[in-house]
């Protein structure tokens, strides 16, 4: 179930998003030790102009400001150590697969709980 959320600015150069998003979402299935049919990963961008950092909104990407900003979703099951070896695995994934700044990439992490989940035609419990 683990959901990766990833919203940025366009990038001047474009990213082959096929890729990256597989690349990512493999790279967090070895690491975490969840099938990778249960990982997901998307990726969208804002509008240009349409994200501000201390005032000021950009037209794209840039390297050094306007973090990467990564939501993630996983049930309420893990572990605060097993979480922030998510967070950090998606990071570092993040920085080799799009060549972005470790250092600016922004991730908050949100709990699923059980029996507040509807997937595959039904509420999940766990």
């Amino acid at each position: 179930m683990p959901f990766i959320h990833i919203k940025s600015l366009p990038f001047e150069k474009s990213l082959e998003m096929k890729a990256v998003l597989e690349g990512i979402s493999e790279d967090f299935s070895h690491e975490t030790e969840i099938a990778l049919e249960h990982v997901t990963a998307t990726w969208e961008f804002f509008l240009p102009g349409h994200y501000a950092v201390a005032g000021k909104a950009e037209e794209q990407q840039p390297r050094k400001s306007h973090p990467i900003l990564v939501a993630l979703l996983t049930p309420d099951f893990n572990d605060a150590k097993t979480i922030e070896r998510m967070l950090k695995c998606i990071a570092k994934s993040l920085a080799k697969r799009a060549g972005v700044l470790h250092d600016n990439i922004f991730s908050n992490h949100r709990q699923a709980h059980s029996g507040m989940v509807f997937d595959n035609g039904e509420i999940v419990r766990w």
